[in-house]
């Protein structure tokens, strides 16, 4: 029973945010949106085209670094939940998060232009949050519990069969799953390791594989255990792990190097983390409350935005697009 909760809409479009005392600023676009969704998921294509998904089956992509915006029609989907996305040159895959048959895997490759509907959630107490891509046949679904176990799909021709994990870990007493609230609750590393983040249970925890699936390691941290609360987001090619609790709010982070977890302190937002990424030293974290930068791998932070966001993704060239309700879209713009 995870990330279901009513999270309120908005309807409008905000305007420019001014940022100070940082090396960068934040720039709100504006997709041309009849009705402003909320945006929960962000995907950089490799072509450097810009995608972005979200409430209301709205899909959207930028051809020209955010200056231009155009939506992209996905058949009888007016009414999905679209929680992540992944583009990789003409492939883009999208996940749509809800209880049962709203949970489903699309996947077009014209660039958008047509869609394929490849999995639809048969169990209704099924509930899939997140995904993500070793390359474009090769891929990885997380989702809560069914059948005392951690619910799994993996593929490995491009979405054609979409088969569910045989040796997923069996999940915590008395259920477990993730929150499909950015999109990044599932990462991959490189080409063969990955990142799958769980709460609502008694012990949140990181899901851990370094083939693809086969085999996998569990790795427990002390993330508030509610159903509200555990772990929301992971970068593992830096090795961050946040989320929190939404109610009461807390926030919570923690960082691995040379095997070891250190928890991060004084994260500058309320309430658990949504979405996280990472460029070299910098990390940005995001969630309702704002947004909030570290320069120095999560030793201190500042705060760079009061607008809410749900998710947040580095390009190559280094730049950070967040996005969230009334269909913003920001960018970090170097002075």
């Amino acid at each position: 029973m995870i990330q279901r909760f009513n999270f309120i809409s908005a309807v409008l479009l905000t305007s420019s945010i001014s940022i100070s005392s940082f090396a960068s600023t934040l720039e709100t676009m504006r997709p041309a949106l009849k009705e402003a969704p909320r945006l929960q998921a962000l995907s950089i294509n490799p072509n450097g085209d810009i995608w972005a998904s979200g409430t209301k089956g709205q899909v959207v992509v930028s051809h020209d670094n955010g200056k231009n915006w155009h939506k992209k029609h996905v058949p009888n989907a007016q009414e999905l939940q679209f929680r992540d996305i992944w583009a990789s040159q003409e492939t883009i895959y999208l996940l749509a998060a809800g209880d049962g048959s709203a949970s489903r895997l699309y996947k077009s490759q014209d660039n958008g232009s047509s869609w394929e509907n490849q999995y639809t959630m048969k169990n209704p107490k099924g509930f899939i949050n997140c995904f993500d891509f070793w390359d474009k046949d090769n891929g990885i679904v997380v989702g809560d519990t069914i059948d005392d176990k951690v619910f799994m799909l993996i593929t490995t021709d491009g979405g054609e069969n979409w088969t569910r994990v045989a040796r997923a870990p069996a999940a915590n007493v008395g259920g477990e799953g993730g929150f499909s609230a950015s999109g990044s609750c599932a990462r991959i590393d490189g080409n063969t390791h990955a990142w799958l983040t769980t709460g609502a249970t008694t012990q949140a925890r990181i899901l851990r594989t370094s083939d693809r699936g086969e085999t996998w390691t569990s790795t427990p941290l002390p993330f508030p255990n509610s159903k509200t609360g555990g772990i929301f987001s992971a970068i593992p090619k830096s090795g961050f792990a946040f989320g929190g609790q939404m109610k009461p709010a807390i926030v919570t982070g923690f960082y691995r190097s040379a095997g070891h977890w250190q928890a991060i302190k004084n994260i500058p937002l309320k309430g658990a983390i949504y979405g996280s990424d990472s460029h070299g030293d910098e990390v940005i974290v995001v969630n309702p409350d704002g947004a909030a930068l570290s320069t120095n791998k999560g030793k201190t932070w500042q705060r760079i935005s009061d607008e809410p966001y749900w998710v947040v993704e580095y390009d190559s060239k280094g730049s950070a697009w967040l996005a969230g309700p009334n269909g913003r879209i920001s960018a970090t713009i170097s002075k």
